[in-house]
């Protein structure tokens, strides 16, 4: 018996995959703020910086959080932050342009003050 190509990608392609959700922490005990929580306090506006970010992973590792997940929790809610600001990511092809011009004004200017100093002397 032969199972044709065709047969084995339909059955792929139309069942659906179900992804049993899972909670990623125990309830909070104590007065406690759920991770959840945390994420969501710990931005300034639109913004996460950095150092908010590395301490949110390390309370994560100390609540026995998986990484991918508090990983997970901070990406959606910087997702959530960007559609609430109405804020847009920059084309790359954008932000190429904006750096090579800017270093191409840096490398004339640096030659015109070469060609300055090397005239004068």
């Amino acid at each position: 018996m032969s199972v044709s190509a065709s047969v084995i990608t339909d059955s792929f392609l139309t069942r659906g995959r179900f992804v049993q959700s899972r909670q990623i922490e125990k309830p909070p005990q104590h007065g406690e703020k759920p991770y959840v929580q945390l994420v969501d306090d710990a931005f300034d506006g639109p913004t996460l910086k950095l150092s908010k970010r590395l301490r949110l992973l390390e309370e994560a590792d100390t609540r026995k959080i998986r990484r991918g997940d508090a990983l997970d929790a901070i990406n959606s809610a910087q997702r959530r932050r960007h559609k609430q600001f109405a804020i847009k990511p920059t084309p790359a092809g954008k932000l190429f342009v904006a750096r090579y011009a800017a270093f191409a004004a840096g490398y004339i200017a640096l030659a015109a003050a070469w060609c300055t100093v090397y005239a004068l002397t």
